[in-house]
């Protein structure tokens, strides 16, 4: 059994998806997969030990019809619509030839690129063989530019009733798929490392006379309202040694135009093993979602890719996002962190103050927490899932 795996990021890049596939298929033998991308990788190994290149065959997709051929036929106000239309028969025509050169018995095409589902279902058609779409995020609704929802939600439909299977990386939007198209996905919960008990035993706070709220990751939209919230928070409590630390590539400016500023301090990209020591060293952790969203479908159906590794660290958890999303219903019901699901900073500052001063609250939500690392978000579970299914 081959497969080809398409996604607009590879390991080893440092990106939240490129790690997951990176834990997914880790330790197949080459002959079992190759990968492609619109991004080019090149043959050096990452300086990082924990995410290194996978062992396949790395192919890059050609750009499709550019803004500079728009501009030299008079087409570039069309540029989105005609990109759309010719890039999927031109990636589709060169994913279908690299399926027949690689002899593949599959293709998974994963989402965050606008074009590499339909290109993928295009190319499975072209080979002859089964399409399987990895929906890390909600596909039809992830798009905030009208003209690629637009395009997105005609499409959908096609790829997902056309599919030998689905992949989605929680239930909630397992449940919402099959409530639109009565197609059955398969969950595979984003995997992350879990290492021994032993390496969980540290001290709270970590560093004497600091508490350190922990963020690694991007900030963007999807996140605004509910870090001025923490913010709001802390100042609430007012308390010289509560700081929240951002480990992200987004630069201070960018923030402060959200008004997203004060008891904040701002480290230095990470690698993924870096940023595995620094969760285990947070006092708080982080995990936040928008309550005020363009994308409130994503935001309801959204399975951080942090999720599964803020949980293997066994440090408290702090969940702010809308009551009716998949993180809210995943914690309380595993008791596994303290859920704030209204757009409150009072409360928020409430849940702070209550993990500060209840050891047993860390310590149970800590343990439940590993737990739930373990049994849902194991890469040996992910990866048997994921073969399973393709074959």
């Amino acid at each position: 059994m081959k497969f080809a795996l398409v996604s607009h990021v590879l390991p080893p890049s440092w990106s939240g998806q490129a790690v997951i596939i990176y834990r997914l298929l880790k330790g197949l033998s080459i002959d079992n997969y190759c990968l492609l991308s619109r991004q080019k990788y090149d043959t050096e190994i990452s300086s990082d030990g924990y995410l290194n290149r996978l062992p396949a065959k790395y192919y890059h997709l050609r750009a499709e019809f550019g803004i500079a051929q728009g501009n030299r036929f008079g087409l570039a106000k069309y540029y989105k619509g005609i990109n759309g239309l010719f890039g999927v028969a031109l990636r589709g025509k060169h994913i279908a030839n690299v399926l027949r050169r690689e002899k593949c018995d599959a293709i998974v095409a994963c989402t965050a690129d606008l074009l590499d589902l339909p290109a993928g279902y295009l190319a499975s058609r072209l080979a002859r063989v089964p399409f399987y779409p990895y929906m890390f995020d909600y596909y039809s609704y992830q798009w905030t530019h009208r003209i690629d929802r637009f395009f997105a939600q005609r499409l959908e439909p096609i790829l997902i009733k056309g599919a030998a299977g689905v992949i989605v990386p929680n239930e909630f939007l397992r449940d919402e798929l099959y409530r639109r198209y009565r197609v059955e996905a398969t969950v595979i919960h984003n995997p992350c490392e879990v290492t021994g008990d032993e390496q969980c035993e540290l001290p709270w706070p970590a560093d004497e006379g600091k508490i350190r709220i922990v963020y690694t990751g991007a900030v963007y939209h999807a996140h605004y309202d509910a870090f001025r919230n923490l913010v709001d928070a802390i100042q609430l409590l007012g308390q010289s040694d509560l700081k929240l630390h951002l480990y992200t590539a987004q630069p201070p400016t960018q923030l402060e135009e959200q008004n997203i500023y004060g008891p904040i301090i701002y480290h230095d990209h990470q690698t993924p093993s870096e940023i595995s020591q620094v969760q285990r060293r947070a006092d708080i952790l982080f995990l936040p979602l928008a309550f005020n969203s363009q994308i409130p479908e994503v935001i309801r159906t959204s399975a951080p890719g942090k999720m599964g590794e803020y949980l293997a660290s066994g440090r408290p958890i702090l969940v702010h996002a809308p009551a009716d999303s998949f993180v809210v219903w995943y914690f309380k019901k595993h008791k596994c962190g303290m859920v704030v699901d209204q757009n409150d900073a009072t409360l928020l500052a409430e849940a702070i103050r209550q993990i500060i001063e209840d050891v047993d609250l860390r310590n149970n939500i800590g343990d439940n927490a590993r737990e739930c690392a373990k049994k849902d978000f194991s890469p040996e579970v992910a990866q048997s899932r994921f073969l399973k299914l393709l074959q």
